[in-house]
């Protein structure tokens, strides 16, 4: 995830975690219990639900072996006596923190796709012809230049050059010459070309790109989660407490607005030959 966070998504449809205090934990085996609401979800974004969950054996607070987030399954060693009392805090929600993970992904790769750019800084080494008036034109924005090499139509290198932003969205970089291998007299080549090892990308995602990762796995993760509830009507626990039917197709018509809208005004880039 490099464009948005599960935060942001949460935040952006309210889909906020829903916590839950000293509820009773069902028992599965020896040392297994799970919660009566799952997925269990990151309340504070730092990752982790571990310190999420709160475990107590006949009131008193013991840290678990292991937490499934996705089954709410919780490991106790050692396994509690007969007849303790297994309760926990927890926080939960019907989507859940990797169903996200896995949508925003998604999403930010088909916005690379559409548009041709990688958005976070990235290295990048390409090698261009330089047009008669010095300049060059890159594949993507360029944040920093390190280096530019200079080489003949043949592929014999000339010397270095520096290289002067001129459209740094745009990718275009104006080449001067600062040394040169000597060569013969008679030595003419078709063209030059700068080899350029640069930074491309954003100092900073633009605000289109995060609305179009927020809007496209927003949509992505309420279809599906329609699909599932059509199939288990009380998918994930409780849902019912958290979706209204209609508020869920209401969303859906926002959020297939929103994709249309944002993906129609995502910059495209042509490749330059």
């Amino acid at each position: 995830m490099r464009y948005v966070s599960v935060k942001d998504v949460r935040l952006y449809n309210g889909w906020l975690p829903i916590e839950e205090k000293k509820q009773p934990l069902k028992k599965i085996g020896e040392t297994v219990f799970q919660t009566p609401h799952a997925p269990l979800v990151d309340a504070d974004w730092d990752g982790s639900v571990y310190d999420d969950v709160l475990v107590y054996l006949g009131g008193e607070h013991v840290e678990p072996e292991s937490i499934d987030p996705s089954t709410g399954l919780i490991s106790i060693h050692p396994p509690p006596s007969q007849g303790t009392s297994v309760e926990a805090d927890y926080f939960w929600h019907p989507i859940g923190d990797e169903d996200i993970i896995l949508a925003v992904e998604a999403a930010e790769g088909l916005v690379e796709a559409l548009t041709g750019v990688v958005y976070v800084p990235h290295q990048r080494v390409e090698r261009r012809r330089i047009e008669r008036n010095g300049l060059v034109a890159l594949s993507e924005p360029v944040i920093t230049v390190q280096s530019v090499k200079l080489y003949d139509s043949f592929g014999n290198f000339l010397g270095e050059a520096e290289a002067t932003l001129v459209d740094r969205a745009a990718g275009i970089l104006k080449i001067r010459v600062v040394s040169q291998e000597p060569r013969p007299p008679w030595y003419l080549p078709s063209y030059v070309e700068a080899e350029v090892e640069y930074v491309g990308g954003y100092e900073s995602v633009p605000a289109i790109v995060k609305h179009a990762v927020l809007a496209l796995s927003s949509h992505n993760l309420l279809t599906r989660f329609q699909q599932r509830l059509a199939l288990a009507p009380d998918y994930g626990g409780g849902v019912s407490t958290v979706f209204v039917a209609e508020d869920l197709e209401k969303r859906l018509r926002f959020l297939r607005n929103e994709v249309e809208k944002t993906v129609n005004s995502l910059p495209r880039r042509v490749e330059k030959a």
